[in-house]
Formats: C-alpha cells, sequence, structure tokens
C-alpha cells in the first residue's frame, strides 16, 4: 500500500497537467472607467496638467478636446481663464490664434530656471478647437468665430446655460472680426473680402430688436481691406485701428466716420518695484491685461535681425498704505519666436 504522504506529494506534481490555473487579473486600469467618470474627474483637475494628460491616451485627448469636458467644468464651478492672442504671420494668409499654457509645479527657484509658461497654437493635441471671440450684454454671452472657414453666425446663451443658440445671420460671412459693445449694442467690424468691404465692412447687432444694421461706408480713403487689429470706445465713440496704422472713429449718435486722431498711448510706469522690469519690456510692449487678478504683460524683442521673441511676465500688485501700487514679479519667460514682420492683432481673456 502506497503511504498517504506520497499519494498528496504524486498528486500536487500530477495536478497542474490537468487542471487549468486562473490567470492573475490585470490591474484596474483608469481609462477602462466609463467617459462620464473620466469626465468628472478631468473636470476638478486644473488645465494646467491638460498638456500631460492629453498624452495619456487617445480617449483622454478626445475628451480633453470635447464640448462635454466644458459643461462639466461649469456644472462643478471650475472654470478657468485663458489667454489668448491673434498673431498675423507673414508665411500664412490667415491670422493664426495661440493660447497661453502656465506649466504647474514649479518652485519660484525653478521658474528662474526653466520656461514657465509657453503659446500654442490653437488648435493643438490639448488646446480648445472651438476658439470663440465673446463678447458680453447683460446675462447674455455673444460668440463670433474667430477663425477660418468665414462664417456668417453668431451665437448667445445665458450665462447660467451652457447650451448657445443661433442668432439672426450676418449677411456676409466673417473670419477674424473685431467686435465691441457699445449701449447694449453689438459692432462688428472687418473679416470679409475686400470686394465686400463696401457694403458690409461694419454691422451693428441690436440685442433688443435681434436685428443687423448695416454701418455708413466710410470711403475709400477710410475703408482697408487688411485686417482690423481692434475696436476701441473713448468717449462714445468706435476707434477702428487697422494693421496698416489707419485709424478711424465711428460716431454712433451722427453716423459720422472719420480720420482718427487718437495719440498712441506708451508704456509708461507700471507700478513700483518693477524698474529694471520696465526698461527691458517697455519698447517692445504688446499687451497689459487683468488675469486671475493679476497683471498678464506681452512685451517682444529681437532674438537676431530676421526672428523676435515674444516674452510674458505674471506680475502680483500690491497696494500700500501710502497709495503706492507696488509689483512682484512671480515669473517671466520667452513664450514664442516669431519672425520679426510679424503683427500683434488682438487678445481675449476666455473663462472656460
Amino acid at each position: 500500500m502506497i503511504d498517504s504522504s506520497v499519494q498528496a506529494a504524486a498528486s500536487a506534481v500530477v495536478e497542474p497537467r490537468w487542471k487549468k490555473r486562473k490567470p492573475n487579473p490585470s490591474p484596474p486600469s483608469f481609462s477602462s472607467l466609463p467617459d462620464v467618470i473620466i469626465l468628472n474627474c478631468l473636470a476638478r483637475i486644473s488645465m494646467s496638467y491638460y498638456p500631460i494628460l492629453s498624452l495619456v491616451s487617445k480617449t483622454f485627448r478626445s475628451l480633453i478636446l470635447s464640448r462635454n469636458l466644458n459643461h462639466a467644468r461649469s456644472y462643478h464651478k471650475t472654470q478657468e481663464k485663458l489667454f489668448y492672442i491673434c498673431l498675423q504671420l507673414p508665411d500664412r494668409p490667415l491670422p493664426s490664434w495661440f493660447t497661453l499654457w502656465i506649466k504647474p509645479y514649479q518652485t519660484e527657484e525653478e521658474n528662474m530656471k526653466k520656461k514657465k509658461a509657453t503659446l500654442v497654437q490653437v488648435p493643438s493635441s490639448y488646446a480648445l478647437r472651438e476658439l470663440l471671440l465673446v463678447r458680453t450684454v447683460g446675462s447674455d454671452i455673444y460668440a463670433l468665430r474667430p477663425r477660418y472657414p468665414p462664417s456668417p453666425f453668431m451665437l448667445v446663451r445665458n450665462k447660467e446655460r451652457d447650451i448657445w443658440r443661433n442668432t439672426p445671420n450676418m449677411t456676409v460671412s466673417r473670419v477674424n472680426p473685431a467686435a465691441c459693445v457699445l449701449h447694449g449694442k453689438i459692432y462688428v467690424m472687418g473679416g470679409c473680402n475686400a470686394n465686400k468691404s463696401a457694403k458690409s465692412w461694419g454691422k451693428v447687432f441690436d440685442t433688443e430688436t435681434r436685428t443687423w444694421e448695416p454701418l455708413p461706408d466710410p470711403g475709400d480713403e477710410l475703408r482697408f481691406s487688411s485686417v482690423i487689429r481692434k475696436i476701441k470706445i473713448i468717449r462714445g465713440k468706435l476707434l477702428v485701428r487697422s494693421t496698416d496704422e489707419k485709424d478711424s472713429v465711428y460716431d454712433p449718435k451722427t453716423r459720422n466716420v472719420a480720420c482718427g486722431m487718437t495719440k498712441r498711448v506708451t508704456s509708461g510706469n507700471m507700478s513700483r518695484g518693477l524698474s529694471s522690469f520696465n526698461r527691458s519690456c517697455r519698447r517692445g510692449l504688446i499687451k497689459t491685461v487683468e488675469y486671475c487678478g493679476k497683471l498678464l504683460i506681452l512685451w517682444d524683442k529681437f532674438a537676431h535681425c530676421e526672428e523676435k521673441t515674444i516674452c510674458c511676465a505674471l506680475v502680483a500688485l500690491e497696494k500700500r498704505q501710502n497709495g503706492q501700487v507696488w509689483g512682484k514679479v512671480e515669473w517671466s519667460s520667452v513664450v514664442l519666436t516669431v519672425p520679426s514682420s510679424y503683427v500683434f492683432l488682438r487678445s481675449s481673456v476666455i473663462r472656460i
């Protein structure tokens, strides 16, 4: 008779030949979760991490580019401000939009050594494809699509909702127009073909009656076919500035158009505590905007005869007891290299 211990040992050796072992379960993957759960997780994360997260998988990249993520961020009240600029580059027939991405997790010491921010062209692997030129009237938000192809559409939605609706169409399609709001009316200029500029170079939308009206033709001397840089409101009048440095002024009361006689504004002294910084960017100042309660400053300088570098700095302002405003540069970085003949057109801060 075979000893019982020997039988047990024999069965242990023979068993693997006829009995399959269960495979080890694979570790759980975040990408295997339903899209709705991933969206709600992404909505709670700062947008500064999206460049890295977009490289995780195709699913992540697709969700980061989707409108559903915007809706989720709105629902969770985690929306952030993004800064966009529009540049006319000499080797491209159409203007190009760029967005500023600030890198996370950098100490003050690292900021002085590493590149803190960069300008990324839209669209990119993680920047929003649906860029909108946004203007606010009361509780409503109006938006135009500034990028190609030209569009006659303008959208509107309430601040408390995420659903966009169409307004009555403009009579001409536009690409990269300029727009401003005055007395509850939206003035839209430029962005149409040169042969249509006489009749449609400018339109005004009455938000009460929801109707478009043409602006008077300024004539051959003031009508320009190049891109309009911006429209600025000065004392109830519209200063229209083009890339050709030809300014015109439109008076909504008299409906007259005249040559602009507005003095160009220089940077001056932005605040105390920034004397050395002022000297470095005063000549090439491009734009200063309020950004998340701080001052965002863009300027350019020559890298060599054919190229310029666009620099950016974020400045925290402090008002002291004597009434003086002091500024502290939190970070400063080169964000883009462009041909020296580039033209800055406009900028926009959008909450997303």
